[in-house]
């Protein structure tokens, strides 16, 4: 099944809903939302939201490769933006795996 960014993103913050919930953000929550610095999530709560996220998709997704990426930018947050991309980037692929990427 192929998904449009605006379902994958409506997906993503009814997930967060769902961890979360009761924030004191007061603004509005979207692409541009960062999850640590405006959310002030943790890291437990985004292991939480990965495996809602898996779930909903039923597939697994490469978290850990993502969050490397990030921090390698320097940059140490992210935007609800960047995970709605990075999810619909793989979905229906495959998870690549570390023999996998070593083949490569």
């Amino acid at each position: 099944m192929t998904y449009a960014r605006e379902q994958i993103l409506n997906e993503v913050l009814s997930l967060l809903n769902s961890v979360v919930g009761d924030w004191e953000f007061e603004g509005t929550v979207g692409n541009d939302t960062r999850v640590f610095a405006d959310l002030a999530l943790e890291s437990l709560d985004l292991v939480i939201l990965g495996s809602k996220i898996q779930e909903r998709f039923g597939q697994t997704f490469p978290f850990p490769q993502f969050f490397a990426e990030i921090g390698q930018c320097g940059n140490h947050d992210m935007t609800i933006g960047q995970w709605v991309d990075f999810i619909g980037a793989h979905l229906g692929q495959p998870p690549v795996t570390t023999a996998a990427a070593e083949a490569v």
